[in-house]
């Protein structure tokens, strides 16, 4: 190095010591424009399924069809009903043979939860109920511009067998139940779903969503489609269809 017309030399200790500086500097350099890039959305779509976004707050609309409201339109659209699960074993495949019953599946509307005290099936009116709840809630996601949301399918058909079990742990549990007769399901309002399969990663409560499937299910009510309550202590909406 030259100043003022004479010659200095680094030591070399302090030589190294620059070029260890300046090496680590090149690293943090590259480092940062490396981690800063915007991630792709494939990425961004798997960061965000890591956990679940809790959107809003939940308000639904609180229904109040008795029991006897249900029952009365249960008793007159739906099977006999089964007492024990050996008897809805043995004679299923027969009802849904002749159109008596329908399986219950995952749809492009809602998925159906790991049921423990019911059976995935319901009569063909109550399954089209299902499906229409299903279409309207989407069509209200796409004119309030959110994303599409599944639903959660959380009771269907029980034997009287089930129904007793279920009433050990839940009081709200009637023993004349109109889930004996296959017309009746309940929708889980404690949440919705990003994807069609039940992983906890895509779980959200997502309040605006369930407020719009709350009035999907509102307006086939006021039509005389089905009957409603809102289960607070479920967190549910019990429903039944009518016609």
């Amino acid at each position: 190095m030259k100043r003022g017309g004479r010659r200095y030399k680094l030591k070399k200790g302090v030589l190294k010591k620059l070029l260890i500086f300046s090496s680590i500097s090149v690293i943090v350099v590259i480092s940062i424009f490396i981690f800063s890039r915007p991630a792709t959305a494939e990425k961004m779509e798997e960061m965000e399924s890591i956990e679940p976004r809790i959107i809003g707050t939940i308000i639904v609309d609180k229904y109040s069809d008795l029991n006897k409201i249900h029952l009365k339109y249960a008793e007159v659209n739906g099977i006999k009903g089964f007492k024990s699960d050996k008897e809805f074993n043995d004679n299923v495949k027969e009802l849904v043979s002749d159109g008596d019953l329908v399986k219950i599946e995952n749809s492009d509307y809602y998925v159906v939860d790991k049921l423990t005290h019911s059976h995935p099936y319901l009569t063909p009116k109550a399954a089209d109920l299902l499906d229409e709840i299903g279409e309207r809630f989407h069509e209200k996601l796409e004119e309030k511009n959110i994303k599409k949301r599944y639903f959660q399918v959380t009771s269907l058909l029980r034997t009287g067998e089930s129904q007793r079990r279920l009433g050990r742990s839940n009081t709200n549990a009637s023993t004349n139940s109109s889930h004996l007769y296959g017309t009746t399901f309940d929708v889980t309002y404690a949440r919705v779903f990003r994807k069609p399969k039940l992983m906890e990663r895509y779980e959200v409560e997502d309040g605006p969503a369930i407020k719009l499937l709350s009035e999907a299910i509102g307006e086939l009510r006021k039509e005389n489609r089905c009957v409603v309550v809102t289960e607070r202590k479920e967190r549910c909406f019990h429903i039944t269809v009518r016609n």
